[in-house]
């Protein structure tokens, strides 16, 4: 009896022992194949990811591509423009125009002034080599006055702001070749090309024209 008893404590130790041994097998086969499925997500990931990182990048070099070349939203700051253009408003601005000829008298456009890192919206006004001088409350291009009545406010023929521009002689003053001179709609309340520290604007800071005011929705307008 007792044998047996002994037998059947032996079987058992053996059984467990056993049993602990395919746990631990088990366990292992678990651990390797978490290991391969890690590494697998892992491989997975970058395979995925890279493709998305390169397309946020060419999303973000298209965006300043555009920005830079062709066209931009600008935030009108402050009241040189005013009727034509108000404070706060959004404007599109457009350059691609630019590539293919330059600017002309009346066009409105985004200028940066010399020795400034900020840029103005103002109209072009005269063009390289005219002569531009204010008299009488009037602009004068050439001896002949200058017809603003279309976008003329009650400054009109009470311009009180003459050209002082470096190298202007008694309010006179010649544009030079590849300038343009800028003035504010608001004729009376702007700093342009008409003070000496500002002066004509060369081509180059010529950076786009503005085509049309896109915010606030309500007076959305083309320029």
């Amino acid at each position: 009896m007792e044998n047996n008893d002994k037998s059947y404590q032996d079987s058992l130790k053996a059984s467990a022992s056993e049993q602990i041994a395919v746990n631990a097998k088990t366990e292992r086969a678990f651990e390797k194949a978490s290991e391969k499925l890690h590494k697998h997500h892992s491989e997975l990931n970058r395979t995925f990811n890279l493709p998305f990182v390169l397309m946020i990048l060419c999303v973000i070099v298209a965006a300043f591509a555009v920005r830079q070349f062709i066209a931009e939203p600008t935030l009108v700051d402050g009241e040189s423009m005013e009727t034509t253009l108000m404070d706060r408003e959004r404007l599109f601005v457009e350059k691609v125009s630019l590539w293919f000829g330059e600017p002309q008298r009346g066009d409105i456009v985004i200028v940066h002034y010399p020795n400034s890192s900020s840029r103005y919206v103002k109209r072009i006004i005269a063009m390289p080599g005219e002569s531009i001088e204010i008299k009488h409350g009037f602009v004068y291009i050439n001896d002949e006055q200058l017809d603003e009545s279309a976008y003329a406010g009650d400054w009109y023929g009470r311009i009180n702001s003459i050209v002082q521009t470096v190298g202007s002689v008694d309010g006179r003053y010649t544009v030079p070749e590849g300038h343009y001179f800028v003035i504010g709609d608001n004729r009376n309340e702007s700093k342009d090309s008409r003070s000496d520290e500002v002066g004509a604007i060369p081509f180059e800071q010529v950076l786009g024209r503005v085509r049309a005011v896109i915010f606030p929705f309500s007076r959305m307008r083309g320029v």
